[in-house]
């Protein structure tokens, strides 16, 4: 009989949650599966629940503001798990980590703004940015993994290399775009000249589709793609990506891809100046109706006039992720 794995995740059409800490989930709780029954424990926010279970993984509500210890600790007992892997925005947790230790529990948190209240045994964090790193809470009893060498990566495809004319451009906002950004930067590409292709990728909780479809409206040269099975091989042949600063700001790292940032929530606004600075690329900062529109135009119109630029923007993201994350977690998961 398999040993279980607790993963505690939430996501959704939510603000500063939506679908990155899922999908990230899903690709390590793949990873071990063959080895360990997996039970995900979820805030019950229907479509990121309706989502996980699809992949056909068994999971169990709690109710939306339930941030206890106890019932945590009540569910550890129910399922006598072997690890408990939390990924959640903010980890609020203090007393299932000492529980944990108690009863030979391995205990590992994916965090990415510095907000973990508790000790857990591995606590991982791919951020870049040096203050979104920063535990001194922690002790020896937590062992750290820190910077984008720790972000998981799906699938490795092949890397493009830049072409002397942009010819294709992607409109990508995360698995839910609560922020509703995607129909916000495609209404501001739709009052320019627009001489390349565009494909906008809509995530598996995105619920704008008419308002993208009337501002498309059968235009040959714009592509809509819903959840795509082939996203990265897809982001490895775009010229240009639009995109928040979530999972797949990492993605664009890795395949050298360069990107316009459009941040979606505060953290993300502080990630993105990091990432603009440490590779060159072009970020708009927060949306503002008035001036946003015209950064976009203006982002844009710098990259597609400047081969070098995109370039120079290749070879420094691509020194950020390396793709081989999977090889460094896992044997801190087994070895602990």
């Amino acid at each position: 009989m398999k040993e279980t794995v607790l993963f505690r995740v939430d996501g959704g059409k939510v603000w500063g949650i939506s679908m990155g800490h899922i999908k990230r989930s899903l690709l390590l709780s793949s990873l071990l599966a063959e080895e360990y029954r997996i039970v995900y424990i979820m805030r019950n926010y229907q479509d990121g629940v309706a989502y996980v279970r699809k992949q056909r993984i068994e999971v169990e509500t709690i109710d939306i503001d339930d941030d206890r210890d106890d019932l945590l600790i009540q569910l550890s007992e129910k399922y006598a798990p072997a690890k408990i892997i939390f990924d959640l925005r903010i980890t609020p947790y203090i007393d299932i980590f000492d529980y944990a230790r108690v009863n030979n529990i391995q205990t590992v948190v994916f965090d990415i703004i510095g907000k973990c209240a508790g000790s857990p045994d591995i606590l991982i964090n791919d951020s870049f940015v040096e203050e979104f790193t920063k535990y001194p809470h922690l002790n020896i009893q937590t062992k750290l993994a820190l910077g984008p060498e720790y972000f998981l990566l799906e699938k490795q495809p092949d890397i493009t290399p830049i072409k002397s004319t942009v010819q294709d451009l992607m409109i990508t906002m995360g698995g839910s775009d609560p922020a509703d950004l995607t129909v916000k930067v495609l209404s501001a590409l739709m009052k320019q000249n627009i001489e390349y292709n565009i494909n906008i990728v809509l995530g598996p909780s995105f619920t704008e589709h008419k308002k993208i479809c009337g501002l498309v409206n059968n235009k040959s040269n714009i592509k809509i793609h819903q959840n795509p099975a082939n996203f990265l091989e897809l982001l490895s042949r775009q010229d240009i990506v639009v995109t928040a600063a979530g999972r797949t700001l990492y993605e664009c790292a890795y395949l050298g891809r360069p990107v316009v940032i459009v941040p979606s929530i505060e953290h993300e606004a502080v990630t993105s100046a990091a990432y603009s600075r440490l590779t060159g690329s072009l970020n708009i900062g927060l949306w503002d109706e008035t001036t946003s529109p015209i950064k976009i135009h203006n982002a844009l119109s710098a990259y597609i006039d400047n081969y070098n630029l995109r370039a120079s923007v290749f070879s420094t993201s691509r020194s950020l992720v390396d793709g081989q994350a999977v090889k460094r977690i896992l044997p801190l998961l087994e070895n602990d």
